[in-house]
Order: C-alpha cells, then structure tokens, then sequence
C-alpha cells in the first residue's frame, strides 16, 4: 500500500464519520479538546513555571544537595573536633570535682586540727 493510498483511506474515513456524526457530537468533541487543550496548558505551566515550577524547585533541590555533599567531608572534620571537646570537657570536670574535693577535705581536717588544739 503506498502513501497516497493511505492517504486516500484516511481522508475517505474522515468523510464518513463526518457524513454520519451528528453535528452535536463534533461539539462535544470541540468542547473536550479545548478543555484537554487548558488542563494541558496548566500542567505546562506548573512544569516550567520560572518562579516556583516544578523544574525551578528540582533544580534547587538538585544544587542543594550538591552543595552539601561537597561540604559533608568539612561538617564531618568539624563534628569530629566537637565530639573532641566534649570528652575534654568531660575529663575537665572529673578534674574539677575531684580538686574540690580534696579542698573539702582540706579544709575538714583544718577544722578538726582546730577543733582538738
């Protein structure tokens, strides 16, 4: 079958069912392809919006994560040197209290050395 025959069919199929459709009918299917038409054309612009698109919002995300895999090994150095301070800070207290308590005691024998003498 070459080209203009396919042709031919199709033009002779559109005929018919414009010869045998109610004129109602190509209405409706007016109506229907103008409301395809803007559900198609409120999707495109929920896509390619350039304030708050789809497209814009997964380009962000998409930079953003990127941005934070390139500074996770810096957040991971500076979380390191955090935990660092903490267990200084841990043994500074130990240290703490175990002075002061030796001060305690200090200063309870110096009352009882008063207290006897």
């Amino acid at each position: 079958m070459t080209q203009k025959d396919i042709l031919e069919s199709v033009l002779k199929e559109i005929k018919h069912i414009k010869g045998h459709m109610p004129n109602g009918e190509l209405k409706q299917m007016q109506s229907d392809m103008k409301e395809l038409k803007e559900d198609i054309s409120e999707m495109k612009y929920t896509l390619l919006n350039p304030d708050n698109g789809v497209i814009v919002n997964t380009n962000k995300n998409t930079e953003f994560r990127q941005t934070l895999q390139a500074n996770q090994r810096e957040f991971d150095k500076q979380m390191s040197k955090v935990d660092e301070i903490e267990n200084w800070k841990q043994g500074v207290n130990r240290a703490l209290w175990i002075i002061f308590g030796i001060i305690a005691a200090i200063i309870i024998r110096m009352f009882m050395m008063h207290a006897e003498g």
